[in-house]
């Protein structure tokens, strides 16, 4: 274990420091900064980091509203071009259901217009029993004062399960 020692020779001045000449100038006179001071100094370094923290986020803030700003410009654009074809679009589909078009068409596939038309009875009968092979019962043949349920049941009865 080491111990410092401490001796008279390293007391002496002329031992321990070289002599100095009276030609070395002097020097000034050292004096405490006030606490205060310094406190200041490092109050201002960071308001100036604070500062300038804050101008690069306003900065990076206000690059990133203009990328969304160009983004939304982007999307404004593409809608603005699907409204346009979807117009398009109506219009075609409205020149073709045109009746001209369609008249055209069916002379085109060899169509001749009707001479005459003719409106056919069908019996209720045939109708109820068509319906019930279906399982759909029109309305104008269920608008009896009897039940839907029990005009059913009479067909189902009469056309029977087998076919």
């Amino acid at each position: 274990m080491a111990v410092a020692l401490r001796t008279d020779i390293a007391r002496r001045t002329d031992i321990a420091r070289p002599a100095r000449s009276k030609e070395t100038v002097e020097r000034p006179e050292l004096t405490l900064v006030p606490a205060a001071q310094r406190r200041t100094v490092g109050r201002v370094i960071t308001a100036v980091i604070v500062f300038f923290g804050l101008m690069f986020a306003v900065v990076a803030l206000r690059a990133f509203m203009a990328q969304e700003q160009m983004r939304l410009d982007e999307l404004n654009r593409d809608i603005i071009r699907a409204r346009a074809h979807y117009d398009e679009l109506r219009a075609e589909r409205a020149l073709l259901q045109s009746p001209s078009v369609l008249l055209e068409k069916a002379r085109s596939f060899g169509m001749v217009p009707a001479v005459g038309m003719k409106v056919v009875e069908i019996p209720a009968e045939v109708a109820a029993e068509v319906a019930a092979s279906v399982g759909k019962i029109d309305e104008d043949i269920a608008s009896t004062t009897e039940s839907k349920l029990d005009d059913f049941g009479r067909i189902k009865r009469q056309v029977g399960p087998g076919r």
